[in-house]
């Protein structure tokens, strides 16, 4: 079954990016819908927000631009976690971060942040 549905594709040069595009797409949307409403009867935010990102992900889907612009607003967001978890651990480490001389290197950057991680942990992080 799998082998004549990949000669299939290849038959069809991926049956088409479009056609297959808008199947996913399609896909995406039911399923988001139906956990928006799950996430409705059940009073469940999360479940129905999620359904929300799905349709949302299923439209982005016809314009290769917007999924790349998606994917880096969901990259910005997971750094900027990442740096408020961070935060919490080191208190004003944006502000450590940002002190840097005019000639400073990526790798003196990088030595100070170690230096920084070193003090939450045992000093063998030099």
């Amino acid at each position: 079954m799998f082998i004549s549905y990949t000669r299939v594709i290849k038959q069809n040069n991926m049956g088409s990016k479009k056609d297959r595009h808008l199947d996913i797409s399609a896909k995406l949307i039911e399923m988001g819908q139906a956990l928006m409403t799950e996430g409705k009867d059940s009073k469940d935010f999360a479940i129905a927000q999620t359904g929300s990102f799905m349709v949302l992900i299923g439209g982005l889907l016809f314009n290769e631009r917007d999924i790349y612009i998606f994917g880096e607003l969901c990259a910005m967001y997971s750094s900027r976690k990442v740096l408020e978890n961070l935060e919490k651990m080191i208190p004003n480490l944006s502000s450590l971060i940002l002190e840097n001389d005019e000639g400073e290197s990526y790798d003196d950057l990088i030595k100070r942040i170690n230096k920084l991680r070193g003090g939450l942990s045992d000093e063998s992080q030099d």
